[in-house]
């Protein structure tokens, strides 16, 4: 079974990409380029292409907030999506996948003030409306998009500017057949894993984990859900201690470093993403080096043994050169690609490498290949 479930994409709009094309995605695509030459934001629009006309996916995929508080609203995090230089709001890609074949999608907004009563503004926005008030007049922005798909306008949403984080109402019947995308942010190891079960409830996922977790500290012997001394009235959401040689008891996860605690984020989602994409941005944000070559080879192989396809993003040159080295090892040969994005006259450029080429490039010309 091929990994390859995305095997290309053209950027004709969004964000500050204009008229971008990436062809022949392999199993594992690594994406590489100066800052702000659209490493992020490639992610972002592969991170909707398993449901596009999903408004939740578009509100969530720029909400970067890990909190129960974010910074923006759903109003600014949609807006924002859209090419500052441009003066319609529109984004617009085309895709090739296994499930679909060639497809297009297209968003197209318009902002607008619109009348209406306090009572509804305080529904949309999820507060105490005062007694006496119900009535009065309000008057709030809306942002209304349609959503295109092969040319047909399938859909449409409208998010005001007092719009809260509380889900919206879609259509369930979609033009296509949906995929699984996720996303691993650099800064994911801050979270607590809520998938981490999938992995320890089978014993050979289980037994590989541990196997992962010795990479940073040889002494541990297993990763267990927690076990309390004492009861809770109240509901908490899962937590995980270590065992090992080291101590006499079991260790909370949380001391350990963030090293360790992205490698089990990596680990998990491989398997959790099963025939599906997974995007992982920074990837060696917390990883050691000295690790880094062990640990990308399970995930490589495992993304492959999985039929995940990978797209991972990096500014480090160490980093880049561990994993391409990868591709030496048998079951990696000719699975991995590298894409160097540029940006050069205001025009969004994209240089393709196979690993190999990648490494001689690097090595017999000393060409930067990040």
């Amino acid at each position: 079974m091929s990994n390859i479930h995305i095997k290309s994409l053209s950027i004709e709009t969004y964000r500050g990409i204009q008229n971008l094309n990436l062809d022949n995605f392999s199993g594992i695509n690594i994406l590489t380029g100066d800052n702000n030459s659209g490493k992020t934001s490639v992610l972002e629009i592969l991170k909707t292409s398993g449901n596009p006309l999903s408004p939740l996916s578009w509100t969530l995929v720029g909400r970067s907030e890990n909190s129960n508080m974010p910074t923006r609203t759903p109003f600014e995090t949609i807006k924002d999506l859209f090419s500052v230089a441009a003066d319609d709001l529109r984004i617009a890609y085309s895709k090739v996948d296994e499930k679909n074949g060639k497809s297009s999608i297209e968003l197209k907004a318009e902002i607008s003030k619109e009348k209406t009563i306090k009572r509804e503004y305080c529904k949309i926005a999820h507060i105490e409306c005062e007694p006496g008030e119900e009535y009065s007049e309000m008057e709030m922005i809306k942002l209304h998009t349609d959503l295109f798909f092969n040319g047909n306008n399938e859909d449409s949403f409208d998010v005001y500017n007092v719009t809260r984080f509380e889900g919206f109402a879609e259509n369930a019947d979609k033009p296509y057949e949906k995929y699984e995308t996720g996303y691993i942010s650099p800064s994911i190891y801050n979270e607590e894993c809520p998938i981490i079960n999938k992995i320890i409830n089978n014993n050979e996922t289980h037994a590989e984990l541990v196997e992962i977790l010795k990479l940073f500290d040889d002494d541990i012997l297993d990763i267990v859900p927690s076990v309390r001394e004492y009861s809770i009235p109240f509901p908490v959401k899962d937590s995980y201690q270590i065992r090992s040689k080291q101590f006499g008891k079991l260790i909370p996860l949380n001391v350990y470093g963030d090293g360790l605690k992205k490698a089990i984020w990596l680990v998990a989602s491989v398997i959790a993403h099963k025939n599906g994409v997974l995007l992982i941005d920074e990837f060696e944000t917390a990883i050691h080096t000295s690790v880094m070559d062990n640990l990308f080879s399970w995930i490589f192989k495992a993304a492959k043994r999985f039929n995940v396809q990978l797209f991972l993003t990096t500014h480090s040159k160490e980093a880049l050169q561990k994993v391409l080295a990868l591709n030496s090892e048998p079951e990696l040969k000719n699975q991995i690609t590298l894409y160097t994005l540029y940006k050069i006259d205001g025009k969004n450029i994209a240089r393709r490498l196979s690993a190999e080429r990648a490494i001689e490039a690097d090595k017999n010309f000393g060409q930067e290949l990040r």
